[in-house]
C-alpha cells in the first residue's frame, strides 16, 4: 500500500506538467497565429509606416557620387600635420640613402618606444651618431610602430625593419 501512493502521487504529477505544456503550446500557437501581424514588441503596421518614410529620405539622395579632385600642391601631403613637418631645401633632390647600420630590434607596444640599433638602445627623439665621413652623419629616430622605425636623415624620412 505504501508503495501504489507515490507512484498515484507521480502519475498526478506528471500529467499536471502535460497539461501546463499542452496549455503554453495552444497558446502559443493561438498566439503566433498567421493573422496575427503585431506583438508588444514589433508591429508589422508600424515597421511599413517607417519603411515608407526611408523609401522617401532615399529617393532624394543622388545616385552617382560627385568625384573630388584636389587643386592643391601635388609635392604637399593635404592631411599632414604643420607639426610633423621637416624643413626642407634645396639639397632634397639629390638622392639619400641611409648609411649602413644594424638594426637588432625594437619595442613599439610600450609607454617608451625603443629601437636598438648597432647594438645600442635608442628612444624616440634620440640621435644616431654614425660615422659616414662627411658631416651631418646624425639620424633622429622619430618614431617606433609595428610598422618600422621610423628614421629622419638628411631631411629625408625612412623606415626600417629589423630582421
Amino acid at each position: 500500500m505504501a508503495e501504489s501512493t507515490p507512484k498515484k502521487q507521480h502519475t498526478v504529477e506528471y500529467i499536471a506538467i502535460a497539461a501546463l505544456v499542452l496549455i503554453a503550446v495552444i497558446m502559443g500557437i493561438a498566439r503566433f497565429k498567421k493573422g496575427d501581424t503585431d506583438d508588444e514588441v514589433f508591429s508589422r503596421k508600424e515597421f511599413n509606416k517607417q519603411w515608407a518614410e526611408v523609401e522617401i529620405l532615399e529617393a532624394g539622395v543622388p545616385k552617382k557620387e560627385k568625384e573630388v579632385t584636389y587643386a592643391g600642391n601635388p609635392d604637399k601631403i593635404p592631411f599632414k600635420s604643420p607639426f610633423d613637418e621637416v624643413e626642407e631645401d634645396g639639397a632634397s633632390e639629390e638622392q639619400v640613402t641611409l648609411p649602413a647600420m644594424t638594426f637588432q630590434g625594437m619595442v613599439w607596444k610600450s609607454s617608451r618606444p625603443q629601437a636598438i640599433i648597432n647594438n645600442k638602445v635608442y628612444d624616440v627623439n634620440d640621435i644616431v651618431n654614425v660615422d659616414t665621413g662627411v658631416t651631418g652623419g646624425e639620424i633622429k629616430v622619430k618614431d617606433v610602430t609595428k610598422d618600422g622605425i621610423h628614421l629622419i636623415y638628411k631631411k629625408k624620412e625612412f623606415i626600417v625593419r629589423p630582421k
